[in-house]
């Protein structure tokens, strides 16, 4: 089990562009260096930068530390960089005058700052405060924003927004922000009399499709449909099932009067397929699956019709390791229908030929 705890990554990152990060050399190849830096994706950074004498002496399992220049490619990969890049928005400002004390006063004197949008991925947004780099979770997304936009994020990139600081990370160049400010007396008012209404579902018109969710106007206020509350399913791509100006339905999941929005849910509309699905399997039923990931939990394991298994690490043998992509077969253990898995064990034969957990 120690082993395999020491091969898992502790948690998985959401890369942000020009965040440094370390991760291990798991491929060399004629022109690119692929490394694993606990993210959903693994990063590859091209040769050319490197001196002929470090390409001598890199090898496979060596730490590396780059800088994250594109999220994702259409490869699913993130691209990385020996060096931080500049994007073409953040040279046309002012690149000085704040260092991380200014924001850590700002944190402490919870002072509103201005940035401007640099690039969106489907954790949030990049943003640009005074010449640093930082991230706007999109929990934390607000009125200010939502209210601005166009109907795609190209429409976000350069628009300028107000933040307040809710992390400061100095030693590993993290800064998070929040659009969490004081509202508008109308907009509290209308906000107000909406949850007064005490509605459980709505409609609503989708104004606009970011990577992170749909944005729903709902009687003029906005309303927020994270990616993961569209569907009780995985989905990669938005756009490829919604269109500006749909119709949609949602089940109204709370109201945030302190960014301005109400946040909805499309899936909770409808009964969750997992349930039927789940039934499929029982207790002691010997299963086949894909190892998915490694984490402290234990082994993610894909199994048939999208369902997740999980093998918790304190049932992984001693001694025994995983891969991702790796085929092998368990043992239903139990059905945890809270958190949409299947709990597994692993299947060992005695020398009497029996198979027990």
């Amino acid at each position: 089990m120690e082993q395999l705890l020491a091969s898992a990554p502790k948690k998985l990152i959401t890369p942000f562009r020009n965040q440094e990060v370390e991760g291990e050399i798991v491929s060399i190849t004629q022109n690119e260096i692929t490394l694993d830096f606990n993210s959903k994706s693994e990063g590859v950074l091209p040769k050319k930068g490197f001196s002929k004498e470090q390409l001598a002496n890199l090898k496979v399992g060596q730490k590396l530390k780059a800088f994250v220049a594109e999220i994702e490619n259409e490869n699913g990969q993130t691209i990385l960089s020996l060096h931080p890049t500049v994007s073409k928005v953040s040279r046309r400002r002012n690149r000085g005058g704040v260092s991380y004390d200014g924001f850590i006063q700002a944190q402490k004197q919870k002072r509103e700052l201005s940035g401007f949008v640099v690039e969106a991925n489907k954790g949030g947004l990049i943003v640009d405060v005074s010449g640093q780099m930082g991230f706007l979770p999109n929990s934390q997304v607000g009125f200010d924003l939502l209210s601005k936009l166009g109907q795609n994020s190209a429409d976000l990139i350069g628009k300028n927004v107000k933040l307040s600081v809710i992390e400061v990370d100095e030693g590993n160049n993290r800064l998070i922000f929040s659009q969490r400010t004081t509202l508008s007396d109308e907009l509290k008012n209308k906000l107000t009399a909406f949850k007064n209404k005490n509605k459980d579902q709505v409609s609503g018109k989708i104004v606009a499709i970011l990577p992170f969710g749909l944005v729903v106007d709902v009687e003029g206020l906005e309303g927020l449909v994270f990616i993961s509350d569209v569907a009780w399913e995985k989905i990669d791509d938005l756009s490829s099932l919604f269109k500006i100006g749909q119709e949609v339905e949602a089940k109204v999941i709370g109201i945030d009067l302190e960014l301005g929005r109400i946040n909805l849910s499309i899936k909770q509309l409808s009964k969750d397929p997992f349930l039927e699905i789940s039934q499929k399997f029982q207790s002691d039923d010997v299963v086949k699956g894909e190892v998915a990931a490694l984490t402290d939990q234990g082994v993610l394991i894909n199994l048939e019709d999208g369902v997740e298994g999980l093998l918790p690490a304190s049932k992984v043998p001693s001694g025994e390791t995983y891969q991702a992509g790796d085929k092998i077969s368990l043992l239903v253990d139990s059905i945890d229908s809270q958190r949409r898995r299947i709990n597994l064990a692993p299947m060992i034969t005695s020398t009497e030929g029996l198979i027990y957990k």
